[in-house]
């Protein structure tokens, strides 16, 4: 055999093992990266899907509590405010600082409702009474469009 064909033979060989490994290493890179982007879109999800959990229950419990003391006033030393007060600081944990400044804000609405002396009610507390319930309501639709902007981010109209 003459060293031409060995070197030809060589190269052939060399070169065509350079180009599987270039294309194998491409290859693993890309599906690397897939897994990479799949686990990171998954716990996305994931996260998504517990903080929806934890704003409903925040939200549901909002309204049970107010619902539960509207005829009476509570001492707020039941187990469902205890509760209610764990849901609140979970979410201060997980939300973003909109988010926390509106959940405490729905926290003070609910507060002044549920111990509002409501034995003592006169004409002159009726209207307070009334915008105490309003102002509740208007801090639940506000926690309610956060909620829906945490976790699906904003909406952009067309």
């Amino acid at each position: 055999m003459e060293w031409t064909s060995v070197v030809d033979s060589a190269v052939k060989i060399g070169l065509g093992a350079a180009i599987a490994a270039v294309s194998g290493y491409y290859t693993l890179r890309l599906t690397h990266k897939h897994e990479t982007d799949k686990d990171t879109q998954l716990h996305h999800r994931q996260i998504s899907e517990r903080k929806r959990l934890l704003y409903v229950d925040y939200l549901t419990t909002s309204h049970v509590l107010v619902q539960k003391y509207r005829d009476i006033q509570s001492q707020a030393d039941g187990d469902d405010y205890f509760a209610y007060l764990r849901l609140y600081h979970e979410l201060e944990i997980v939300a973003d600082d909109p988010l926390r400044v509106c959940a405490f804000n729905l926290l003070n609405a609910v507060n002044e409702f549920i111990v509002f002396r409501k034995n003592l009610i006169n004409a002159d507390d009726r209207e307070l009474f009334r915008l105490m319930r309003a102002r509740v309501d208007e801090v639940v639709g506000e926690f309610q469009y956060l909620a829906k902007l945490d976790i699906n981010g904003p909406v952009h109209v067309q």
